[in-house]
C-alpha cells in the first residue's frame, strides 16, 4: 500500500476514534483499529520469451507485488510460437490484461483496435512521467487513428546505420575516410584490387552486403529515400522503390556488383555471414550497428592485432546531401485490454512507469543488485550465476516490461574504451541530427493483406534481379510503370495515403 493510501487510512480511522469519543490510552495492549487492507489488483500480462520460462515465483516480483499492491502473473510464450498464440487469444477473446503485440498492422489487431479491443492511452500517458518522457516520434510510430493504443517496447532511433571500415586497409593503401558515394566506390575498388591486406592475393571485396533489410535500408539512405514509402511532392506518401532515388541506388549498386566490389552471395547472404567476411578480412566495409564495430575488433584482433574496425557516417548521396533512415523506436507494444477497468489500467500504468525506470528496469530484468547482479565500474550490469539460474535475463524476464530508452544503446557494449564510445556516441548526435522516419510506418492496408505477400515477392526478385544482372535497370522504369497502372495497387495506394492521413489526424 502507497504512502497516500496509509496517510488516508490513519486518518479516516483517527476520525472514529473521536466521533466515538475513544481515548486509546487504557492500556500498553490495545491497538487502534485500521482500515482492511486493500486487495492486490491482480494483472494478467502475455509475453514473448527467448528461453525457458522463469516463472512468477522470483524475487523481483515478489518486490513489486508489494510496492503497488499488485499480485503480477507473467506468462512467457515461446517466440516461435508467439503470433499463433496471440491470433487464438484473439479469435476467443480471451485476451489477458496487457499483451505484447508485434505490430498494429496486423490485420487481425487493427480490426479490433478500430473496434475498441483496447485502451486509448492518449489522455493517460502524460500521467506517468517516466513513460510521458519518450521521444514523441516512437509513440507517433505507433498511432493508430491518431491515438496512442499502447506502451511501446523501446529501442533507440538512431545507430543502426553506420559504416563500418577497415581504418587499417585505408592507411595501408593511403586513403581517406570516403565522404560521397564516388569516394565509396573508389574506396571498394581500392579494397578490391589493391592487396589492401598485404598477403599478394586477390581475395579482398570492398564491401560485405546483401539484399535483406540491411542492403535495403542502405539502399534508402544514402540515396535519400526510405525503406517503404516516401514523401510525394504532394503532401501523400508513395512506394520508395518509385522514386528516382531508388534507381539510383540500383544503377550504383549494380554497377559495383558487374565490377565484383561487392562480395557475389549478395543475394542470399545472411547477417551472421556478413559479420564472419568482416572477421576473416575478406572485405572492408559494411553497413551495421555502430557498436559491431568495437565488437568485432575484439575478435579481428586475436588473428590479426593490426586490424582496426571503425564506424563512421554515410556517405552523401550524388546530391551532396547525407541521409540515414530513423529506426521505429520500439520492438512491438504492449496493449491493454478494454474489458480491464479504469482504475486497474491506472495501476498497469504505475508499473509499467516504475519499469521504465533504470532502478525498475534491472529489478524485473536482473533480479536483486549485489545478489542476482552487480554493476561494473564502467557502469555494465555483471549477471552472477545465482541470478543467470533464476531465469533473470534480456531474453526472458526483461520481455514483459517497456524498458529504459537509451539513445545510445548501439552505440556501447560492455568494456568500450572511454576514447571509443565518446566517437561512438558523438556519431550517434551526428546521425540523429539528420536522420528521418519513414512516413509509412505503422500503416496498414485491406488491399495489402490480400495481396501483398504476391507483390512483396515480385518487387523483392526484381531488385535482386537489377543488382545482380540478371534484369536490366533500363527496365526499372517500365517495372515501376506496371505498378501504377495495376488498379489493385493503386487501391492499395491510395488506402495507404488515406491510413496516413488519419494517423496523423489529431484524435
Amino acid at each position: 500500500m502507497n504512502t497516500k493510501r496509509l496517510t488516508q487510512a490513519a486518518s479516516a480511522a483517527m476520525t472514529l476514534l473521536l466521533a466515538a469519543g475513544t481515548v486509546a490510552c487504557s492500556s500498553p495492549e490495545q491497538t487502534t483499529p485500521v482500515a482492511a487492507a486493500e486487495k492486490p489488483t491482480e494483472i494478467r500480462i502475455l509475453t514473448t520469451t527467448y528461453a525457458e520460462s522463469p516463472g512468477n515465483e522470483l524475487e523481483s516480483l515478489k518486490r513489486l507485488n508489494e510496492k503497488f499492491n499488485v499480485k503480477l502473473s507473467v506468462q512467457y510464450e515461446p517466440i516461435n510460437n508467439y503470433q499463433d498464440k496471440l491470433n487464438a487469444l484473439l479469435a476467443s477473446n480471451e485476451l489477458p490484461d496487457v499483451t505484447l503485440v508485434w505490430s498494429t498492422t496486423v490485420a487481425s489487431y487493427t480490426t479490433a483496435i478500430k473496434q475498441g479491443a483496447f485502451w486509448d492511452l492518449t489522455p493517460y500517458i502524460p500521467q506517468y512521467p517516466n513513460l510521458a518522457k519518450l521521444p514523441e516520434q516512437v509513440y507517433k510510430n505507433l498511432l493508430v487513428s491518431g491515438k496512442t493504443v499502447g506502451i511501446p517496447r523501446v529501442r533507440p532511433l538512431d545507430g543502426h546505420e553506420a559504416l563500418i571500415i577497415r581504418k587499417d586497409w585505408l592507411n595501408q593503401l593511403g586513403l581517406p575516410l570516403p565522404k560521397t558515394s564516388e569516394e565509396l566506390y573508389k574506396v571498394m575498388e581500392a579494397f578490391t584490387n589493391s592487396d589492401p591486406d598485404g598477403n599478394g592475393k586477390p581475395d579482398t571485396y570492398g564491401m560485405a552486403t546483401g539484399l535483406g533489410p540491411s542492403f535495403q535500408s542502405y539502399l534508402t539512405s544514402m540515396f535519400g529515400t526510405r525503406t517503404n514509402w516516401s514523401a510525394d511532392g504532394a503532401g501523400g506518401i508513395q512506394p520508395a522503390w518509385w522514386t528516382l532515388a531508388y534507381k539510383q541506388a540500383l544503377e550504383y549498386w549494380n554497377r559495383a556488383y558487374k565490377d565484383k566490389l561487392v562480395t557475389p552471395d549478395l543475394a542470399i547472404v545472411k547477417y551472421a555471414q556478413i559479420k564472419d567476411q568482416m572477421l576473416k578480412g575478406k572485405a572492408g566495409l559494411t553497413i551495421s550497428n555502430i557498436s559491431d564495430a568495437a565488437i568485432w575488433n575484439q575478435d579481428l584482433k586475436k588473428t590479426n592485432p593490426q586490424a582496426q574496425l571503425i564506424a563512421v557516417e554515410l556517405p552523401a548521396a550524388p546530391d551532396g546531401k547525407t541521409y540515414y533512415e530513423q529506426a521505429v523506436g520500439s520492438f512491438g507494444l504492449f496493449m491493454v485490454n478494454k474489458k480491464v477497468s479504469e482504475d486497474k489500467l491506472k495501476k498497469i500504468l504505475e508499473v509499467y512507469d516504475y519499469a521504465s525506470t533504470t532502478e525498475g528496469y534491472n529489478l524485473v530484468t536482473y533480479g536483486i543488485k549485489d545478489t542476482d547482479y552487480s554493476i561494473g565500474a564502467d557502469g555494465a550490469i555483471v549477471q552472477t550465476e545465482d541470478g543467470k539460474k533464476k531465469g533473470y535475463s534480456q531474453s526472458t524476464t526483461g520481455q514483459w516490461i517497456a524498458g529504459v530508452f537509451d539513445p545510445y544503446l548501439r552505440a556501447s557494449y560492455p568494456g568500450i574504451s572511454a576514447e571509443e564510445k565518446a566517437a561512438n556516441y558523438k556519431l550517434v548526435d551526428t546521425i540523429g541530427a539528420q536522420s528521418l522516419p519513414d512516413p509509412g510506418t505503422g500503416l496498414d492496408s485491406p488491399t495489402w493483406a490480400q495481396k501483398g505477400a504476391d507483390w512483396k515477392k515480385k518487387i523483392d526478385d526484381t531488385v535482386i534481379n537489377t543488382v545482380i544482372g540478371k534484369t536490366p535497370v533500363a527496365d526499372w522504369d517500365r517495372f515501376v510503370q506496371s505498378f501504377k497502372e495495376d488498379a489493385s495497387f493503386q487501391k492499395y495506394v491510395a488506402e495507404i495515403n488515406e491510413a496516413y492521413k488519419e494517423k496523423n489526424r489529431k484524435p
